[in-house]
């Protein structure tokens, strides 16, 4: 799956040709601006029409000040990667499809979070700033840490592995890849990866990992497992094991192959 990890589908920062879709959109971002204050108009009271539509109401409470450019904005540019968190956290729904809609959409909505951020720096809370970016970049956070949490996780069990070698192998291995069609962002990927890594057959398990596909021909994303069994028969209730807790977790999973050898 590495071939494949990092690609657009994610719509990170570090995905392809992401930068540079940002970077045009910053362009053009610093262009308008200009070309606004050059007639008299400053982008900042478009952006943030807020506080002026609030004027002649009396003046804004901190949830109008602060909620559109520290709270709304920031989700927006993460595709609601935290609401997604929270819903993959509280319920069994699988993914919303935040990143479907939003995530083409990042690489411009982030020059506009960046730039409200800077302008806003000396009118809030150095704490509200970090909640701003936070929420902002939550992705990026949530793709390092699914990744810390895979070379653990395989690090671990090689370490078992290695701890168990003078005792009998299991006799059968195998590999199991699953389709999962409606996974559709890094939250998604790990709710998948821990659903997996809590089966009661875990222990089983010596290598598991996910990730959003990219070929054109399928959606959603793929797993693969490495299996350690003693018997054909054990593998697949194994299989069914994993198919159950990712449809359990709110996602559609099939079985796209499962390859058995015995040492």
């Amino acid at each position: 799956g590495t071939e494949v990890k990092n690609n657009a589908k994610y719509h990170l920062i570090w995905s392809p040709n992401f930068w540079k879709k940002m970077t045009i959109s910053m362009t053009l971002w610093f262009i308008v601006q200009y070309t606004l204050k050059k007639n008299t108009v400053n982008l900042e009271k478009l952006l943030f029409a807020h506080d002026n539509l609030h004027a002649c109401h009396g003046q804004p409470n901190a949830f109008q000040r602060i909620f559109p450019t520290a709270v709304l904005l920031p989700l927006l540019s993460s595709s609601c990667c935290a609401i997604q968190l929270i819903i993959n956290a509280l319920s069994g729904w699988g993914c919303a499809g935040f990143n479907t809609y939003l995530g083409p959409i990042r690489p411009i909505l982030l020059p506009m979070l960046l730039f409200s951020t800077w302008t806003l720096l000396p009118q809030r809370s150095l704490g509200w700033t970090i909640i701003s970016l936070f929420l902002g970049f939550l992705p990026e956070l949530v793709d390092i840490w699914n990744t810390t949490r895979s070379q653990q996780w395989q690090q671990k069990h090689k370490d078992m592995q290695l701890s168990s070698t003078s005792s009998s192998p299991l006799p059968v291995a195998a590999k199991l890849r699953l389709d999962i069609p409606t996974m559709g962002c890094v939250s998604c990927v790990n709710k998948v990866d821990t659903s997996i890594r809590q089966c009661k057959s875990a222990a089983n398990i010596r290598e598991e990992t996910s990730w959003l596909t990219d070929d054109g021909s399928a959606k959603g994303g793929v797993a693969e497992l490495s299996i350690m069994a003693r018997t054909n028969e054990e593998v697949d209730a194994i299989a069914q094991e994993v198919v159950t807790a990712v449809k359990n977790a709110g996602f559609q999973c099939n079985v796209e192959s499962l390859r058995v050898d015995k040492h």
